[in-house]
């Protein structure tokens, strides 16, 4: 090693001695043989004994301190060095211009996040890496490019010494993807080229990776879910494969007596309709179908409804519209008496827990008619209570009592009477949060965080968490703790999207852009990338790039096409407001005149979230108490989340305005799980929130929340509406 680190140090300008010294400080660089890198320094100083030397750590950050160095001690510099914390994740390009003296030692093993960051330094600066973990390939590659003096103390060990690298064929490239049946990802499925023998299977998540060029063909089939579906493949390395199941269930049919003469008259939910007119299946039956024999409601629904399950014994909160599809949450329906909601039995607690409703005091001689409604026509009216399913019952009391033979006004929603506990809204503070809470200061919470961080393998989530902690003490800190999954973990979109959002969340907007630019590098149609990089220039100031930016989402000019359907409204929004706040620094003889008209909103709300497949619910509380909430979830928004994965965004917009808004509201959010049971990523969920939108005092403010754990509830915000 003497004669290796002699040989470059050799080459050390006398005529100015003063050396600047970057030193790696990321998350990766912990493995570095720190004895070996100051044994570097330490011929540094003695070949130049007396000298200034100025030392900048980096990692997302960078900082500085300058020493001065006489008679070769630098014990000070020394014991910095070695009392030195690693976290986060670097970025080279913010240290082109940093350095004040001629003589440069760039300590690094070459990780980073962006694949197109590398250090701008002068000729002849030295490289140096003793990791043996370090990216080879690009320490080797910049030292070549740049006429770097690469010292690779990795290169020299054993294990490295004759890993010669293998000539590459690429005949074929790699194909990766996934394959969803109803929305859902699904192991098993046969992957294969058309033409050609063998093929592949997906894993427990969907994905699989085969072999194929540009115009094959894959087959993607199953047997037992009797489907099938050839995919042509394109110059991509990224499939999402939809198809439908075609199994058919003979069981779940249930045949009736047909008593047609005239047009059917059904119980919707909002009132009675003639079934021909309302453009959904809801089944019914009248008293004439309810025998005495049946002593209570529940015997008055068994069997008389397709695809409705209720045991023999069972109470009627009991029943089932469908597959068990969740683990942990409730699969039972909600039951509807005279238009008001009753309390759900939940069957996640066990059917002898004392939280199960009863019904045996519904007296079936009083009943009218019971109807049964699925899918979109519960939950279009009942919304998350109607997502398993909703029998109406309507008693002859109730019947009776509108004299006027108008339908009853059951429009508005009932029991919708926001309690705060009852709502779930109920926040639960993990081990993590109240180990660094109990810390006192930040200071000693970053120990505590460092401490814990070591102790055993993390997963995302403690990094996302400790985020959480530190957004608004330091959100400097921050952003380093978050950007080190990208140094951890692999660089997958959603991984990228979730720190994205994250450091959006403490105003990091350059580092946004880069990782929606690695984002693109991954998948070109990616819309939301397109989108959030105009919003990050925005916010930076960059009003024309940002203006240029919206206006080819908006006409669709980028190259290759992607589709902006789904976020069409916030792109017209963002523009419109641009131009209204900022219109003398813009050049708007582009924009079509129908986008410069301004828009003003008491209170606008931008919702993102990193992964299309996670499932949850947003609560929005009005000044009234009443809540309403809007689902992203696999049953009632399939066909939005299939867009979503297809066309790459995952964003919604909302907005207050008008009379009747102003007052105290209420957001919350509730994690509710993920439609692919092996993903690891957690959601992470911005809100951007404006206030008087489009008025000249326009404010706004991001919040940004990670959720780990299914049925996990946070307060976003508590807005006050003037």
């Amino acid at each position: 090693m003497s004669l290796l680190s002699c040989s470059f140090l050799g080459a050390q300008q006398a005529t100015n001695p003063n050396t600047t010294i970057f030193w790696d400080v990321s998350l990766s660089a912990r493995d570095r043989d720190l004895e070996k890198d100051l044994d570097i320094l330490e011929k540094v100083f003695q070949r130049s004994p007396d000298q200034q030397v100025q030392l900048v750590l980096f990692n997302l950050e960078n900082t500085e301190k300058n020493y001065t160095i006489a008679g070769g001690q630098w014990e000070e510099l020394r014991k910095d060095l070695e009392s030195l914390n690693y976290d986060g994740a670097n970025e080279y390009s913010q240290l082109k211009g940093l350095a004040k003296h001629p003589n440069i030692y760039l300590f690094t093993d070459g990780n980073r996040i962006y694949e197109g960051d590398f250090p701008d330094l002068p000729p002849k600066s030295y490289l140096i890496n003793s990791s043996p973990f370090r990216d080879e390939e690009f320490l080797k590659r910049t030292a070549l490019i740049n006429r770097y003096r690469l010292m690779d103390f990795a290169a020299i060990l054993p294990e490295n010494i004759s890993n010669l690298k293998k000539p590459r064929t690429q005949q074929k490239s790699t194909i990766s993807g996934k394959v969803y049946v109803d929305n859902v990802p699904v192991p098993d499925m046969v992957i294969a080229v058309k033409g050609e023998a063998g093929g592949v299977r997906t894993v427990l998540d969907g994905s699989f990776t085969i072999e194929a060029a540009p115009g094959d063909s894959l087959l993607v089939s199953s047997r037992s879910r009797n489907t099938y579906k050839y995919v042509p493949v394109e110059d991509t390395s990224q499939l999402n494969i939809f198809l439908d199941a075609n199994v058919v269930s003979l069981e779940e049919v249930v045949l009736v007596e047909k008593r047609q003469e005239e047009a059917v008259r059904v119980n919707t939910g909002y009132g009675i309709e003639n079934s021909e007119k309302i453009g959904y299946a809801v089944q019914s039956i009248g008293d004439e179908e309810i025998t005495p024999i049946q002593t209570d409601v529940s015997q008055s629904v068994i069997n008389k409804f397709s695809n409705v399950n209720l045991g023999n014994t069972d109470d009627i909160s009991r029943a089932t519209m469908r597959s068990n599809t969740s683990i942990l949450g409730n699969n039972y329906s909600l039951v509807v008496i005279d238009g008001v909601p009753q309390r759900q039995s939940d069957s996640s607690r066990g059917a002898t827990s004392s939280n199960q409703a009863i019904f045996n005091y519904v007296n079936p001689d009083n009943i009218a008619s019971i109807s049964v409604l699925k899918g979109y026509a519960a939950t279009n009216r009942y919304g998350s209570l109607g997502a398993n399913g909703v029998i109406l019952i309507t008693t002859k009391s109730a019947a009776g009592t509108n004299a006027t033979g108008e339908p009853v006004d059951l429009a508005r929603l009932k029991d919708n009477v926001y309690t705060g506990k009852d709502s779930g809204t109920k926040e639960s503070k993990s081990e993590l949060i109240y180990a660094l809470e109990r810390s006192g200061t930040p200071e000693k919470a970053y120990e505590e965080y460092l401490r814990l961080r070591s102790a055993s393998d993390r997963g995302i989530d403690f990094f996302l968490e400790t985020y959480d902690f530190f957004k608004e003490k330091d959100p400097d800190r921050a952003a380093v703790v978050a950007s080190s999954v990208l140094e951890l973990f692999p660089k997958d979109i959603h991984t990228l999207k979730a720190v994205s959002l994250a450091l959006a969340g403490v105003g990091k907007y350059k580092d946004v852009i880069r990782i929606n630019e690695e984002i693109l590098e991954m998948d070109r149609k990616h819309t939301q990338a397109y989108l959030d990089i105009a919003v990050a220039k925005k916010e930076m100031g960059n009003y024309q790039d940002a203006l240029q930016d919206l206006l080819a989402l908006h006409g669709n000019t980028i190259t290759p096409p992607v589709s902006a359907t789904g976020v069409s409204k916030t792109v017209v929004r963002e523009i419109k407001n641009l131009v209204f706040r900022h219109k003398g620094a813009l050049n708007t003889t582009t924009i079509p005149s129908q986008l410069l008209n301004n828009l003003r909103y008491n209170v606008r709300l931008v919702f993102e979230w990193n992964d299309p497949q996670a499932e949850f619910e947003l609560q929005f509380v009005n000044p009234q108490n009443r809540f309403f909430n809007w689902e992203h979830n696999a049953v009632n928004s399939s066909e939005r989340i299939k867009d979503e994965i297809l066309t790459g965004y995952s964003s919604e917009e909302f907005e207050f305005y008008g009379d009747g808004v102003q007052g105290k509201w209420i957001l919350n959010a509730t994690y509710l799980g993920h439609t692919d049971m092996t993903n690891q990523v957690p959601l992470v969920l911005k809100c951007t929130l404006y206030q008087n939108f489009g008025y000249p005092d326009q404010s706004s403010r991001e919040i940004v929340l990670s959720f780990t754990k299914p049925e996990e509830t946070k307060t976003l915000a508590e807005i006050l509406v003037d």
